[in-house]
């Protein structure tokens, strides 16, 4: 399966995109491409391009931004009228937690700008072999 990573207000971004390689690399997942955003806007284009191109995004940062900027708090808004099959909230006890939005074929993963949150969050959850159904 092929995946996006669009970072959102992020700064670790070469961070995070190694080691979601590294977790992509052990779950059959493949990283066809990588975008920036800095604001919602931004964000909004950049998830309607990369999910028409790929099932599976992965949006990096910004989850500790105030409400009009957070990712989280956009895509709530964005997809309130919409049927969506499955969200989850990824607990993250160092940070703000991430989310799992899936909406028939279509897979949306937030997470925060840090790496090392990253491993440990996508460690205990099932979110990357969800993607994978």
């Amino acid at each position: 399966m092929d995946c996006k990573i669009v970072f959102c207000s992020a700064k670790k971004t070469a961070y995070c995109e190694k080691t979601l390689k590294k977790l992509f690399s052990k779950s059959g997942i493949k990283l066809k491409g990588t975008s920036f955003s800095i604001n919602a806007e931004g964000l909004g284009e950049q998830l309607c391009s990369a999910l028409s191109e790929c099932k599976a995004v992965f949006v990096i940062g910004g989850l500790d931004l105030e409400a009009e900027r957070n990712p989280a708090e956009i895509l709530s808004r964005a997809v309130s009228a919409e049927r969506v099959d499955d969200c989850k909230r990824i607990k993250n006890n160092g940070g703000p937690d991430g989310y799992y939005l899936r909406a028939g074929d279509s897979s949306l993963v937030l997470l925060p700008d840090d790496p090392k949150q990253i491993q440990k969050m996508l460690s205990l959850c099932n979110v990357l072999d969800a993607i994978l159904v």
